[in-house]
């Protein structure tokens, strides 16, 4: 036999006796191989490393009596199987205790052994194929693809057939690694290459899930197509995972054209598929398909599991359907379907978005009583979801059950309290709240101080907005271009241009860029105070820091112009708004519209009018407002009444100021029938227009009137 590299012996302090060793090798040699490897597992762990033992022990093994009795005249006759199972027992053992570098070593040992073997002497035989199976398995398991690898490599190099399992772990090993060419190589030599085994489904459902993952559809899709060329019948999986990668790259209809060719091939989808091709109709927001499709379900007496419920909660949640969502939520429980956690909180989610928070503390109280655990997500959720709607005292009662459930709040707990407290213009016991923060060993954020320092700033306490951006600095948090905008923007605000202005360059100084909001807040100050050419040169400086200015830029420059009655310019900015990359918006049209109504040039805002409707623009109310004001104020009552009539074909409500500025251009031209026909229209819609009485005795004066 070509002998192992000699190792050392193993000493006492593995504390491996003669005896432990002598009961290994009988069982082994009685073909008791499963109470061997158990045998082994201690006698593995009592070294350290356990890696270092595996061939000290495979020597101490092969040198046994019981593995030379009666060939002690010719070693090699030793019995093979006696060394291979015991080099499989040890492999085995390796791989369940999740320590596969002693058996790795081992393998390579044994296979350098067999390959460096000199002619007509007996090879060291390699552990069993399903031990190695079992190596193979553990690693990839721990993600150690690489070892996977070379495990696979030294088999074949040794002179091992590999079986599919074994060809199997080595494609997933190369997957895993990112390495997709060499397992598409490694696909295409299985049942070609002399004893590569035939590629199953398993084979490749890896590589196709592999390639759908790494953006490569259309490699996927061919991967797929060569199953039935080369005969292999694709199983749920496979379809699944082509359903699940055509769904997430966009493409729906080819999603349900592989569930229809699944049930041409007799494959029954299973909860998954549903569940994949629910996921799909959800994202683009087909909830009532989603719910023909969860018929479909029930047609076939599959149950929706809570990842299905998940799925459709989610989609309720985008189109903010809370009625359907908790009628499914009821669906569920008759169902028996276990909803967890994690579907839990979509739930509450969904609820808590549509402002129905009250309802998702209830819901949250009956999961509760089937047995269901809250978290920290769970109660972050509904905390938020108080605070959103104005109920600190509901968010700080969760706060309270969440503290007394022993679940530790984090930084975002806290952070939607302190939110909560600041839109409240409780500051002070914001500022306890972090003070508590931090008692609690939560280290506030940038989140928390921004906060701080927009409340600051709403409150025109100016000088705590510095004192905050200080404290930042000494605890370790950066402030980044949200901190010094709400700086920038509360000075702003209080009419402190020159201060918002330092702050800019001392942000600029520490390598914070600013964004457009925060030279927005400055230019839109010098607008408000009529520095319209500061505006315009902050808005050059801006792109000279590489900060493109936005539609929002451009308006605010826009309405500057305007207040100072330069149509003309005005005009002349939004038509080269498109060199700039940039198309006008309403605000734009409204903004120049509204000028050219004050100024008395109805007809150009009728042409601007026009133009909106020309790009696609929809006018708003204040469109509306301003033209129609400026017509009835002209005596125009024909066009205003066609603006009007525009106004409800594009499915705008006339708002109570519209209604009065007709009513009151009604009583003024002494039209009674119209007067009449509108006081109906406004009734019809429950809306009264201040000051009535005075119009109606407006409309019988000038009725009465001869002139």
């Amino acid at each position: 036999m070509s002998r192992l590299p000699r190792r050392r012996h193993l000493s006492s302090s593995t504390s491996t006796s003669t005896a432990s060793l002598s009961e290994l090798a009988s069982l082994l040699a009685a073909g008791r191989f499963h109470r061997a490897v158990d045998h082994a597992k201690p006698l593995l762990l009592s070294s350290n490393p356990p890696a270092a033992n595996v061939p000290d022990l495979y020597q101490a093994l092969a040198a046994t009596p019981v593995a030379t009795a009666d060939t002690q005249d010719d070693t090699r006759a030793r019995p093979r199987s006696f060394l291979c199972d015991a080099a499989s027992a040890l492999v085995v053992a390796s791989a369940r205790l999740c320590q596969p570098d002693g058996a790795l070593r081992l393998l390579s040992l044994l296979a350098s052994a067999a390959d460096g073997a000199c002619a007509g002497a007996v090879r060291a035989p390699l552990p069993s194929l399903s031990s190695c199976n079992l190596l193979l398995e553990s690693l990839v398991s721990v993600g150690r693809h690489a070892d996977a690898r070379s495990a696979f490599g030294l088999l074949v190099a040794a002179g091992a057939r590999p079986d599919t399992f074994a060809w199997n772990k080595a494609v997933q090993a190369c997957v895993a690694a990112g390495d997709l060419d060499e397992a598409v190589g490694m696909l295409r030599r299985m049942g070609r290459d002399e004893g590569a085994p035939a590629p199953d489904a398993f084979s490749y459902n890896v590589i196709i899930a592999g390639l759908w993952r790494a953006g490569k559809g259309g490699d996927a899709l061919e991967v797929f197509d060569e199953m039935a060329e080369r005969g292999v019948m694709p199983n749920q999986i496979t379809y699944n995972t082509m359903i699940d990668g055509h769904i997430k790259g966009g493409d729906l209809e080819a999603g349900f054209r592989l569930r229809d060719q699944m049930l041409h091939d007799r494959l029954k989808p299973n909860v998954v598929t549903y569940n994949v091709l629910l996921s799909g109709l959800c994202r683009a927001g087909r909830m009532d398909e989603a719910g023909a499709l969860l018929d479909e379900m029930a047609s076939h007496r599959m149950v929706p599991d809570g990842f299905t419920y998940s799925i459709l909660f989610d989609g309720l949640t985008r189109t903010g359907d809370s009625r359907t969502m908790l009628s499914l939520f009821g669906e569920s429980l008759k169902k028996g379907v276990t909803i967890g956690a994690y579907t839990c909180s979509i739930l509450l989610n969904g609820l808590c978005k549509d402002g129905r928070v009250t309802k998702a503390e209830q819901v949250l109280d009956m999961l509760v009583h089937t047995g269901l655990v809250p978290t920290r997500v769970i109660y972050n959720t509904l905390i938020n979801g108080y605070c959103q709607i104005h109920d600190l005292k509901g968010a700080f009662s969760i706060f309270e059950r969440m503290k007394s459930s022993h679940v530790s709040p984090d930084h975002i707990t806290y952070n939607a309290l302190i939110n909560g407290l600041c839109k409240a213009d409780m500051i002070t016991k914001a500022e306890d709240l972090v003070i508590e923060m931090e008692k609690s060993r939560v280290d506030p954020g940038v989140e928390t101080f921004n906060t701080l320092i927009d409340a600051y700033g709403r409150a025109g306490q100016l000088e705590k907005c510095l004192i905050v951006l200080s404290d930042m600095q000494e605890k370790g948090v950066k402030s980044n271009v949200v901190s010094f905008g709400a700086v920038v923007n509360a000075f702003c605000k209080n009419g402190k241009i020159p201060e918002a202005v330092a702050i800019l360059n001392d942000m600029i100084h520490k390598d914070v860029l600013p964004n457009a909001q925060v030279y927005n807040s400055i230019i839109d100050a010098y607008i408000e105070s009529g520095a319209t050419d500061q505006a315009f040169l902050l808005a050059e400086e801006m792109k000279s820091h590489g900060v493109s200015p936005s539609i929002v830029t451009y308006n605010l420059l826009l309405k500057g112009l305007c207040k100072n009655s330069q149509i003309d310019e005005a005009e002349e900015l939004i038509y080269n708004l498109t060199n700039h990359g940039l198309r006008p918006d309403v605000v734009s049209y409204n903004t120049i519209i509204s000028a050219c109504c004050n100024k008395g040039d109805t007809d150009r805002a009728l042409e601007l009018h026009q133009e909106m409707h020309k790009y696609g623009i929809k006018p708003t109310l204040r469109t509306y407002h301003a033209l129609l004001s400026a017509l009835a104020s002209a005596g125009r009552i024909h066009d205003m009444e066609n603006v009007y009539q525009q106004m409800l074909q594009k499915n705008v409500d006339p708002s109570q100021s519209i209604y009065g500025i007709m009513f009151e251009t009604y009583v003024r031209c002494g039209n009674e029938s119209k007067v009449e026909s509108l006081k109906k229209e406004m009734s019809d819609k429950g809306i009264i227009i201040d000051g009535t009485e005075k119009t109606n005795s407006e409309f019988d004066r000038i009725a009465a009137s001869p002139i």
